[in-house]
Parts: structure tokens; sequence; C-alpha cells
């Protein structure tokens, strides 16, 4: 079922997001080309494995991700893009708040064969720490967002997303679902509405302060 629809006078500033996705990898990766232009002018001639190659994908994974979520926005959701959480240079992909909820999105540009089976992931056959991560950005999110709007109850689901990986699910982590990057939109307006216009509003005026903080 289709989640339901705000009257678009109801988007004010909130509504944009205040970085671009997948920017501050993107920044990354263009301070590793500047301090050393000829090294990746090779290193992309020959296709090797790099730091700069690996934030590259990465920005770009955030992009696509970034684009498929945009129609939600006249639907009456929001989203922030890049967003930065604590003091450690730690970062939310996606921040998406609707009429079902919030949701924070980390995005996986991959293209290797990824292995689900619960709480534990492989990339390649190696474990990752992906659902780990995704609960405590979740809980972080939620605090955050919790002392900004004074909810004394909020959850925030944590999301998994893969863009391009060959993906293999025998059973889904318990609290941070996996997609692929096609089944993210559909699954997102497949929710059924929790939270009041106000509230999603609300949730959104909290999460652009989240987003425009030093």
């Amino acid at each position: 079922m289709l989640g339901p629809s705000m009257p678009k006078q109801h988007i004010e500033s909130h509504g944009s997001s205040v970085r671009r996705p997948g920017q501050g990898a993107r920044e990354r990766q263009n301070r590793l080309v500047k301090a050393a232009p000829i090294k990746t002018f090779f290193t992309r001639l020959f296709g090797m494995h790099t730091e700069e190659r690996a934030w590259g994908r990465g920005a770009e994974g955030e992009e696509r991700v970034g684009q498929l979520l945009e129609p939600l926005r006249p639907r009456g959701w929001f989203i922030q893009h890049d967003v930065k959480i604590g003091r450690t240079g730690a970062n939310v992909d996606h921040l998406v708040v609707g009429p079902p909820g919030v949701y924070v999105i980390n995005t996986k540009f991959l293209s290797q064969k990824v292995w689900v089976a619960g709480h534990v992931i492989q990339v390649g056959g190696a474990n990752r720490n992906y659902v780990r991560k995704g609960e405590a950005e979740a809980k972080r999110i939620r605090e955050e967002l919790s002392a900004v709007t004074r909810r004394r109850s909020l959850w925030v689901q944590s999301l998994l997303v893969f863009v391009d990986a060959e993906l293999v699910v025998k059973e889904q982590p318990r609290n941070v679902p996996v997609l692929g990057a096609h089944e993210l939109v559909p699954a997102l307006l497949a929710q059924e509405a929790t939270l009041e216009r106000e509230e999603v509003v609300a949730l959104a005026r909290a999460a652009h302060r989240l987003a425009t903080r030093d």
C-alpha cells in the first residue's frame, strides 16, 4: 500500500537536502587526486584498486541512491544526505523522514557477491560489520532527533542498500534489512503510515537541524 502524500505547502526549507548525496566521499576523493594527480592518472589507467578509487565508488553509490530517493519528495517525504554524526567524522549516507517513520540508509557500491545470513554479512567471502554499524547509526539518530523534538518514543529504522552487488539473502538481519537499490523506494512506499503530518514535518525540521550543525 502506498503511503499518503502531503500537500506541497508543507514542504519548506527543511524539505531540501543541506548536502549533496555522496558529498563527503567525493570531497575525500578529490583531495586524494589533488595530492597526487600523476599517481591517480596511472592507477586509473591500469584499473588499480586504490583509496581514491574506493572513495569515488562510495560517492557514486550514494549519488545513485540519492537519485532514486528524489521522487519521494513530492509524496511528502524529506531527505537529508551525508549527515554528520558525532565528532569522529562519521556520517549517515541518507536520512529519510516520511509518513511511515524515520530511516537511516547506509549505501554500498560493490561488484562482489554479498552473502547475508542474519547478522552475518560476507562480501567476497570476508565478514563485514555492516549490521553493527547500521544499528549504531540508527541509535545515534534516534537519540539526536528525540532530543530535538522531545519525543519520548521514536523508532529509527536502519537499512543497508547495495548498488550493483550480487545479493544472496538467506535470512534478513533482525534490525537492519538488506535491499538492492532497485528495491528501496518500493519498499519504503509499501510501509504503513504511522506518523501524523505534523509529526513528519517536526521530524524533518529536526533532521534539517542536524544536517546544518557544524
